[in-house]
Order: C-alpha cells, then structure tokens, then sequence
C-alpha cells in the first residue's frame, strides 16, 4: 500500500546503499534520533554519526547501518539520505575498529593542538559508533 510509505534513497561517498520504498527511516540527529515516516514535511535535517535504521515496505523487519555525517532532505515524500558512510554491521571490521578506538584515545591522552584534539575526538566518536553498531547483533 503506496499509501503509508515513502521513497528512500540512501547514498554514500562510495555507493547507493540503498534505494527503494520504505515505512519508516530513524536516523541520529545532534541532539537524539528523528522518525521520518510517509508524507513528512519537506525539511533538510543534518545527520550526526551514529546508527540508522529503516524498515523496507512489505517487511516488519528493520535493516541497520552506521552512517557518517551527513544530512537528509525530505521532498514531496521522496527522501534522500546522503552520508560520508554508510555501513552494515556485518560489514564493520571489528578489530580495525577497535585498533582505530585505541589510536585516537592514545593521541587524546597526549597533548595536542586544539585542531588535532577535534581530529582525534572525531576519529574516536566515528570508531565509537562502529564498534556500537557492531554490538548485539551477529
């Protein structure tokens, strides 16, 4: 029923993850997650890294991804989500996740310049988000 869904198309820096209708997209937002359902306002929203997840039509089933910054943009019930990464994850190695988490709080802990603190705080909340998306779910 074409009635309660909505187009998606979800595009990262190196491919389209995903393309097609959709009942429901939650995705992290700065300050907490935002449902897009069917016939949504038209809006630009901006994406913090984090996990999504979607639920394809004709599925109870919800598909997970971590995704990159980015944003989304609401149009005339057609969304597009555009991502510097979007991941599965089965997809996400574990363990080069993890050794990215070690690296960045080892350059934290060392003393930094202001603009490499930003680097390394966003390299650790990126490893953060994939090792959490990894968690639970095998």
């Amino acid at each position: 029923m074409a009635g309660n869904t909505f187009y998606l198309k979800i595009i990262s820096a190196n491919r389209v993850f995903f393309s097609g209708r959709c009942r429901s997209l939650i995705v992290p937002e700065y300050d907490g997650q935002k449902e897009i359902l069917a016939h949504h306002e038209d809006m630009v929203i901006a994406i913090d890294e984090g996990e999504m997840r979607f639920q394809p039509e004709g599925t109870d089933n919800w598909e997970y991804a971590v995704v990159g910054m980015g944003f989304v943009e609401i149009v005339n019930n057609r969304v597009t989500l555009l991502v510097e990464t979007a991941e599965r994850p089965e997809e996400i190695d574990v363990a080069r996740a993890r050794e990215a988490k070690e690296r960045a709080e080892e350059q934290m802990r060392q003393k930094q310049s202001i603009r490499e603190y930003y680097h390394s705080r966003a390299s650790l909340s990126r490893a953060m988000a994939r090792l959490k998306g990894t968690s639970g779910r095998k």
